[in-house]
């Protein structure tokens, strides 16, 4: 209940303006990255390996396609693909990222997942900021995730929630089916993973980069506060 309230107070109204009449480009951002993700699985020898870094790659760029239309700019989809030069950078971010929150997630599932949240801006911090070495991206977006951790893991349990209604959409078709004739097991995947596909990808995946995209606009635009003990140094020095 307190997901569903907190979700509801939501800005709906500043991502129904951001992304209105982009709604399709967004959409089919997504569907270009997850077409060249799958592909790399056709690769024979490398098939998991060139997926994950075609996944780390094109992730940078469909945040960085969504960061501009939510900027009120109107990229074209050639924006998608960065510099190939960046590939191992976006990489790294990734490794680092899933590898801390794996050994903090077998440690604790909570401080994993506070982990992961910690730098959810990391993607569009790289895109705007290619320069910046992977060390000094990961401190960006720690910082500009305080305060804004608990927003996004709500809005990712809500965009679970989503593509868990979809598929319970599918075992409701399975079920009626299944009331008069016998379900192939083919046909049963079928069933439960094709709504739920359609949900990810047409609602649950643009929803949630839009609302990403916003709440990474508002924590760049509040001015940075310096440390207490830093404030209190610099007034002894002035005094002496």
């Amino acid at each position: 209940m307190q997901l569903m309230q907190q979700i509801e107070k939501m800005d709906t109204m500043s991502i129904k303006s951001k992304s209105k009449g982009k709604w399709f480009d967004l959409v089919l951002a997504n569907v270009i990255a997850i077409m060249f993700v799958l592909l790399g699985f056709f690769i024979p020898v490398l098939s998991f390996a060139l997926a994950f870094i075609v996944l780390s790659y094109m992730q940078v760029g469909v945040y960085g396609f969504v960061l501009k239309n939510y900027q009120g700019q109107s990229p074209d989809f050639e924006s998608i693909f960065l510099p190939f030069g960046l590939i191992l950078k976006t990489l790294c971010l990734k490794i680092i990222v899933m590898a801390g929150m794996l050994i903090w997630g077998l440690l604790l599932i909570v401080p994993g997942i506070i982990y992961g949240l910690n730098y959810s801006f990391a993607a569009f911090i790289l895109f705007e900021n290619p320069n910046l070495s992977c060390k000094e991206i990961l401190a960006r977006s720690k910082q500009l995730t305080m305060g804004k951790k608990f927003q996004i893991f709500l809005m990712a349990l809500g965009m679970i929630a989503l593509v868990c209604l979809a598929a319970s959409v599918g075992v409701g078709l399975y079920y009626l089916f299944g009331l008069f004739m016998s379900v192939p097991t083919f046909l049963t995947v079928l069933l439960i993973a094709v709504p739920a596909i359609i949900m990810l990808v047409i609602v649950a995946l643009p929803l949630f980069e839009i609302y990403l995209a916003g709440l990474y606009e508002n924590a760049k635009s509040v001015p940075e506060e310096k440390p207490a003990k830093q404030n209190k140094a610099t007034k002894k020095v002035s005094k002496s």
